[in-house]
């Protein structure tokens, strides 16, 4: 199992429940120190299984295609990739080809690594997503997906790109069906540091609504273990069970314009393969 982002917060919850169903679980870190610290301590906490670390960043799509390389060379297959590494910041910041930084880390950079990695993958592998339920809030317009600098909102940027994660494995999910398992979730409104730098004073108005990480973690643990047993392919999930993904006017989506994602992240990709 490979887990970007799985050294604290929810993706650490996901790793160490992973372990206890004795998984060998590769988390990531964009510190290659803090990777290794992070297994060490889910090995020191778990006797099942087995962690070890590698570096990414998600918004170096140079990095991404370096860890694609590693885990083919170190591995013999991957069974489930869960695309998790991601934060929600009110700065605007750029990749290093100019994207805004949070549609690089939480779409590009995880659609190359998740490509990349596609052939790698056992027959009935599961891809999973760890989204969230801000992305109601937002439609897809591949037109209108990178904000500038100058309208910048990190809570929209934010729900943006985890709209574009949906609505992606919505399509790809039947596509690559049966061959790989591909599925989206909401781990529910959990309290995280993240949370607590992305939205202040989110935390204090949510209260005791908040969840623990394990809890958040549950689900995907799940969907790991049993592929969401006979979800359709490309659900959205919360707490086990798939969900509607549009409730909002305006934010309902069409295959032409997942189409349009798809084609718009591979012409991306090819720039980004490029230097371009």
């Amino acid at each position: 199992v490979l887990i970007t982002g799985g050294t604290s917060g929810i993706g650490r919850a996901v790793a160490l429940g992973l372990m206890r169903l004795n998984a060998d679980v590769i988390v990531t870190s964009r510190s290659q120190e803090r990777a290794d610290e992070a297994a060490e301590s889910l090995r020191s906490e778990c006797s099942s299984g087995s962690a070890r670390g590698l570096s990414v960043d998600t918004g170096d799509h140079r990095s991404v295609r370096d860890l694609i390389s590693t885990v083919i060379a170190t591995t013999d297959h991957l069974d489930v990739l869960i695309n998790n590494a991601g934060a929600l910041t009110d700065q605007y910041e750029t990749d290093d080809s100019g994207m805004e930084l949070t549609l690089s880390s939480h779409l590009v950079g995880p659609y190359i690594l998740t490509t990349g990695l596609k052939d790698h993958m056992t027959t009935g592998g599961r891809v999973l997503w760890m989204s969230s339920g801000g992305m109601y809030t937002q439609g897809l317009d591949v037109s209108k997906i990178e904000m500038s600098k100058d309208d910048y909102k990190g809570a929209i940027a934010y729900a943006r790109a985890k709209r574009g994660q949906v609505e992606l494995a919505a399509l790809l999910g039947p596509r690559w069906a049966p061959d790989v398992v591909m599925h989206t979730m909401h781990p529910g409104w959990v309290d995280t540091p993240g949370v607590d730098a992305g939205l202040p004073g989110f935390g204090k108005i949510m209260g005791p609504t908040l969840r623990t990480a394990d809890q958040g973690a549950d689900t995907m643990v799940w969907l790991a273990a049993t592929g969401g047993r006979d979800a359709k392919a490309g659900s959205f999930f919360l707490d086990r069970r798939p969900r509607g993904t549009s409730y909002l006017p305006g934010t309902e989506t069409t295959p032409a314009e997942r189409q349009r994602l798809v084609d718009w992240l591979d012409d991306v990709a090819d720039r980004s393969a490029d230097g371009t």
